[in-house]
Formats: structure tokens, C-alpha cells, sequence
């Protein structure tokens, strides 16, 4: 239990934040508006994912399925810092 609590908690805040990152960047609003959004949305996620984590009895199918769309939202952030995708 402890695992999966430690596991969810660490995920899912590593891709609340990779998601809110890749979303500031298209937004075509302010910089308070982004920052609120941002922080609700950020926790929203963050919320939701480690409620996932519980949905199932293992750690393993939920984990894989969380990193790999870290995975994908970090190429993007990475594409978006180095300016090929504008």
C-alpha cells in the first residue's frame, strides 16, 4: 500500500506538472490566468492519477501506462523548448 501510495504520489506529480507545462505553453491567455489554471488544473490531475493508482490491485499496469505518457509529454516539452514545435 505504502508503494503504491509513494509511486502515485511521485508520477503523478511529475505529470500533472509535464501536462500543465505543455498546456501554459498553447494558452492564449495572461500570465495570471495561465497560473491559475495551472494550479488547478494541476492539482486536478495530480488528484485523479493517484486515484488511479488505487482503481487497481498492482502498481505495474497503471505505472507503465503513466510513464509512458510522461514519456510523450516530456519529448513535447523538449520539443517545444528547443522551438520545433511552435
Amino acid at each position: 500500500m505504502w508503494r503504491k501510495t509513494y509511486l502515485s504520489f511521485l508520477i503523478g506529480l511529475l505529470l500533472s506538472t509535464s501536462i500543465i507545462l505543455n498546456l501554459n505553453y498553447f494558452l492564449p491567455f495572461d500570465v495570471d490566468v495561465k497560473l491559475l489554471v495551472g494550479y488547478i488544473l494541476g492539482f486536478l490531475i495530480w488528484a485523479g492519477l493517484m486515484s488511479y493508482f488505487f482503481c487497481f490491485e498492482k502498481t505495474k499496469k497503471p505505472a507503465l501506462q503513466c510513464l509512458s505518457v510522461l514519456t510523450f509529454s516530456l519529448v513535447l516539452n523538449v520539443l517545444i523548448k528547443l522551438g520545433v514545435v511552435a
